[in-house]
Parts: C-alpha cells; structure tokens; sequence
C-alpha cells in the first residue's frame, strides 16, 4: 500500500455540482415562511439584486463577496436547531443527489487507501458535516456560520474561506506529506501550485487554464 497522503478536495464545482452557500440559505429561508423578520430580510435583498446592487458593488470592490454576506444575514435569529435541522435536509436532498460522480469515487479511492482526505470549502460548516460524516471524512476546513446564545447572529465566524484566506486556512497542511488537491476553481491555483499533484475538475470540457499548465483533468457532464 502507498504511503499515506494529503489529500484536499474542494466542495463546491467538485464534489457538489452547484456553489452551495447562498443555496443552503435560500433552502432555509424558503422553510421558514412564519418568521417575518426573515422573510423582510429577504425581500430587501430582492430588491437588492432587482436594482443590480451586488453587480455594481462587486465592479468597484472586486472579490470582495458582500453578496454572500447579505445572504447569510437573512438568518439572523434563527435557532441552532432550526439551521442545523435544515442542514441535515439539505444535505439528503440537495446535496446527495447533486455529487458529481467520479469525483466522489476518487474520494472513496482515497480513504479506502488511508489517504488523510481533507474537505477544503467556502460552504458552511453546518452542512457539510453532514457530507463528511456520511463518507467517513475527519477533517474539513470551511466557513463557519456564527451562532450566540443558540441564535444565528447573520454573521460568519472568523475569515470566509475563499480565495486568499482559503489558502492561509490551508498551508499549515501542506508540509512534510505527499500533497493531492482536487478543485474546479481557477481562483484554487495558489493551491494547485503548491502540491504534489494539481487534479483540475472540469465540467462538459477541459478548462484552458488548466490545459495551458498541463494539469490532469477529470471532466464530467
């Protein structure tokens, strides 16, 4: 048996077929039609996206992802048992069905082999915990929704795990061990360069980015 390695999948575009964070949201909100302090929340950020706020905002701000934590305020005041309920939902009826095939395979090829398998995510916490507990993954590394007193406070916590930040999140990991990283994401490429093997995930056709370095690809339709 090879010895054993680190290996990193990203969630979103890789494991999971669609960006999943604004989607968990909105799969709460659309539960939670009695609680009208959410739903004034979300016709707000309605109109928002009616009056092209977010584009505008991301033009001058670039990367900055305002959006997703506008999105996530809708929640503010819901219990943790209420998220976490959802959560679960989520996970068996969004998630589940929505795995992109051979990338999961490669992820059980991996753990059947002892590979230290590590979920590297800008989706929350609550959920994939769900995903990690349900393939026998120990570590994963995402953002995090922030709750006090047993309430969502509409807040993250700690740093958004995404583009510079995903990589400061992730380079304690990589020393000292033979490193795989699996992602979709051109905006991954500080991480791609970083280890062992770069795998690029790619759907209906190869990425040009990751054609133009060589990368070995898995495309799925």
């Amino acid at each position: 048996m090879p010895n054993k390695r680190l290996v990193i999948f990203d969630f979103c575009g890789t494991l999971i077929s669609f960006q999943t964070a604004d989607r968990y949201v909105e799969f709460c909100v659309k539960r939670l039609q009695d609680n009208k302090a959410v739903q004034s929340r979300h016709r707000l950020i309605q109109l928002m996206d009616k009056l092209r706020i977010f584009k505008i905002y991301n033009r001058i701000c670039h990367g900055n992802n305002w959006r997703k934590r506008v999105i996530l305020w809708q929640l503010k005041g819901v219990s943790f048992e209420q998220c976490d309920q959802f959560a679960k939902a989520y996970f068996e009826e969004e998630l589940l069905p929505n795995v992109v095939v051979p990338v999961v395979e490669k992820l059980k090829e991996h753990l059947t082999q002892k590979d230290r398998v590590v979920i590297l995510s800008g989706g929350y916490d609550v959920y994939i915990k769900y995903f990690a507990a349900h393939f026998g993954i120990r570590e994963y590394v995402s953002s995090q929704i922030t709750f006090e007193n047993n309430r969502c406070i509409g807040k993250m916590d700690g740093k958004d795990c995404m583009r510079a930040n995903k990589v400061e999140y992730i380079k304690p990991l990589l020393k000292g061990e033979t490193t795989i990283c699996y992602t979709d994401s051109v905006s991954d490429l500080p991480i791609l360069e970083s280890v062992n093997q770069p795998i690029v995930v790619s759907k209906g056709e190869a990425q040009k980015w990751a054609t133009k370095r060589n990368y070995q690809q898995i495309i799925w339709k």
